[in-house]
């Protein structure tokens, strides 16, 4: 069957093979997902609900960034899509080859940067407050230019203050781009010094690992509808038939269900102090990173950072 068109297009390569396999047995689902699948996530939701199902199977993780993640479905590579950008998902709907299931968990993005803090966002009334500070005195930051979420995210909060940084050549000197991972532009960023917009999972999955020392969180979510939500999406295609349409249906069952809500709520908790995620109900997390930083594989809140 020859696949529909789509205004969407992809920004690098599109992966079509798993990054991992979870279960044993024929596989039953293909999700696609980057950050989420990058800190665990996707593995614990996958290993719980096979846990459930009478017999052998298994669920593979296809790891692409979000707008990736949706042209993975679009192109048949994935059965399910977990992404981060409601207007591309509005866009895909009416072509008629996705269907948008709903939120399922919330991810948080973070302004965060060095302990020391040279450009003072500590003061910052708000993020376009803390990005104007951040351009006024050219202080280090980093900035991921690989099509993601969080590309997409920074570049439009700077557009808010009515700056483009990756525009204007002089900004070279203090404003570098990087094609890294989430997880590679954290640890890059900790050891350079560096400012930049990362999210609450990256920053928890990291300190867990003990790769990050020396940054901490200036600004973050405080409300369901804060400009730095990430919330997580379910995508999938309405083309599908069969035992793929019976598993999707059923697993997006059990990522609405108390089980599955449950997983979400507490994921990472037991190894760095606080959850990584959020889940539906709770709209968003409720514990927080500001003011905090790593030690010893926790995030912990000292009085002097």
């Amino acid at each position: 069957m020859a696949l529909l068109t789509t205004t969407i297009q992809p920004q690098g390569d599109v992966e079509s093979a798993a990054a991992a396999v979870y279960g044993h047995g024929k596989t039953l689902l293909r999700i696609g997902n980057g950050g989420a699948g990058a800190t665990g996530l996707v593995e614990a939701l996958a290993t719980d609900y096979l846990s459930t199902l009478p017999e052998p199977r298994s669920i593979a993780w296809v790891c692409n960034h979000s707008l990736n993640t949706q042209v993975a479905l679009h192109r048949g590579y994935i059965d399910l899509a977990l992404t981060y950008e409601r207007d591309r998902e509005a866009l895909a709907a009416p072509e008629g080859w996705s269907r948008t299931a709903g939120c399922v968990f919330h991810d948080h993005f973070c302004l965060a940067g060095p302990k020391s803090d040279p450009a003072n966002l500590r003061g910052a009334r708000s993020v376009a407050d803390a990005f104007r500070r951040l351009a006024g005195q050219r202080v280090l930051f980093h900035s991921r230019v690989d099509g993601s979420a969080t590309m997409e995210k920074e570049r439009q909060l700077w557009l808010s203050c009515g700056l483009a940084p990756w525009r204007d050549e002089g900004a070279a000197q203090w404003y570098h781009t990087s094609l890294e991972t989430p997880a590679g532009a954290l640890k890059n960023a900790d050891q350079a010094g560096a400012y930049l917009l990362t999210d609450r999972s990256t920053i928890l999955r990291q300190t867990g690992l003990g790769t990050i020392s020396n940054t901490t969180v200036f600004l973050e979510p405080t409300s369901p509808d804060d400009t730095l939500m990430n919330s997580c999406y379910a995508l999938y295609s309405p083309l599908a038939r069969g035992e793929t349409k019976e598993a999707v249906e059923k697993f997006l069952e059990y990522l609405s269900s108390a089980r599955g809500q449950g997983i979400i709520a507490s994921f990472g908790a037991e190894v760095c102090g606080l959850p990584l995620f959020a889940p539906v109900a709770e709209g968003f997390a409720r514990t927080k990173l500001a003011g905090g930083r790593p030690a010893g594989q926790k995030w912990t809140y000292k009085t002097s950072l």
